[in-house]
């Protein structure tokens, strides 16, 4: 067997060309390899050394160092397998893995505790239906499935649309960060064939609220007048202390309370300064009186924070007193922002005593009827009609109105 060496010509620094010829071990007829020598030798007894010792190594049983081309060669099957190992994966991933997935998304992406515990518990139900289908083929025959399986637990229309919602944010966010290969296809509602009602007081019903609370004591009237004439969440009123309270007029929104009991800041960070109305800072001013400042400025039997629940019982001794129907206190937030809005409030204010990110969100969600839009729209189109017609009516009234002007004519010159 033998080993030549020459030096190479096609390339800018020097370099061996080398050439072996060797029998391996258990070949019946000798090959022919050929190798460039590294770049650390530079004469030619170098390059004829290093061809030996590669000769011997050979025929040793040593597999040979790969060229070049067979490199590309093994790269690319490399590629080529881990891109069908990438595929097999996805295409195992079934719904409740990818609703994990999109669970740690969220928590990474900032989402709020208590925003999160709603995708939990809803996702959950999600699961519990199609949780083993495979994602990649999840679509309106998984969502059907969903929404006959809600509607069989009762649940209201709202809500199954809720649980469609978020599967569809579900298949979409996997689809963005590549879990999915496909687009995800729309997945179809529920049709709402109730009646809907107002999620405002018009500002009539919010006054006979007031009246009824101050009849059942101060506590009760602090709650009704802090959400409906401040606009807090109820978190955000669970988080307040003593300290919080301005007495010259305002109140400091810097934490929240999730129903676990943690303290946070307010949702999606907005701390912020919110004005108060008179009334509102005489009713929270009799609650602060004679408090530590770290105290909770709405307490529980216990000193503690207010629980949800009880904010709840206290809204709903009010609303029945009322002869109300019974809702939730985010109705008090919704009559807040939409009484300002329809009483001619700048946007932007209203956003921001809301602590809401985006001004579409308060257009979108709190901008819409309290039951005499109606009314309202007929008393503004009456305004403007009579305006106009007050106006027609002093023209007419003026000499010389409606007179034909008269042309007098010029005799020629």
């Amino acid at each position: 067997m033998s080993v030549t060496v020459r030096q190479r010509t096609d390339t800018k620094e020097p370099a061996w060309q080398v050439d072996i010829k060797a029998m391996p071990a258990g070949a019946l007829k000798a090959k022919r390899y050929r190798y460039t020598a590294p770049r650390s030798i530079t004469s030619k007894s170098g390059a004829l050394r290093w061809g030996e010792q590669m000769r011997r190594e050979i025929e040793a049983g040593k597999p040979p160092p790969q060229s070049r081309e067979a490199r590309a060669v093994v790269a690319s099957t490399t590629a080529a397998v881990a891109a069908e190992f990438v595929k097999q994966t996805l295409a195992n991933l079934t719904v409740k893995e990818a609703a994990a997935l999109y669970l740690a998304d969220s928590t990474g992406r900032g989402n709020a505790t208590g925003t999160l515990g709603s995708k939990r518990q809803r996702l959950a139900n999600i699961v519990a239906v199609i949780g083993d289908t495979a994602l990649a083929t999840c679509g309106e025959a998984e969502g059907s499935r969903v929404r006959s399986a809600l509607r069989d637990k009762g649940l209201i229309a709202s809500t199954i649309n809720a649980h469609l919602r978020l599967l569809q944010s579900v298949l979409h966010r996997c689809y963005r960060l590549g879990h999915r290969t496909t687009p995800p296809p729309r997945i179809e509602g529920v049709k709402d064939r109730r009646v809907k009602t107002a999620k405002a007081y018009d500002d009539g019903t919010f006054e006979l609220l007031v009246m009824q609370a101050t009849t059942l004591g101060a506590k009760y009237l602090a709650l009704v007048l802090t959400l409906g004439e401040a606009g807090l969440r109820v978190g955000e009123l669970r988080g307040l202390e003593v300290r919080d309270l301005d007495p010259r007029g305002s109140l400091n929104v810097e934490r929240s309370v999730d129903d676990a009991g943690e303290v946070g800041p307010p949702k999606n960070g907005e701390v912020r300064v919110v004005p108060l109305t008179p009334r509102v800072l005489a009713a929270l001013t009799s609650m602060a009186a004679g408090r530590d400042l770290g105290s909770p400025l709405f307490a529980g039997r216990d000193g503690g924070r207010l629980t949800r629940m009880v904010a709840r019982v206290w809204l709903e001794k009010v609303q029945r007193l009322a002869g109300l129907p019974l809702k939730g206190p985010h109705v008090l937030r919704h009559t807040c922002a939409s009484s300002a809005l329809a009483g001619g409030a700048d946007a932007v204010a209203v956003q921001h005593m809301l602590g809401h990110r985006n001004l579409k969100t308060t257009l979108d969600a709190y901008l819409h009827d309290t039951g005499d839009a109606p009314a309202r729209a007929m008393a503004a189109l009456v305004a403007v009609r009579s305006k106009v017609e007050a106006g027609v009516t002093d023209q007419s009234r003026t000499p010389g109105h409606g007179r034909k002007p008269r042309v007098r004519s010029r005799k020629p010159k």
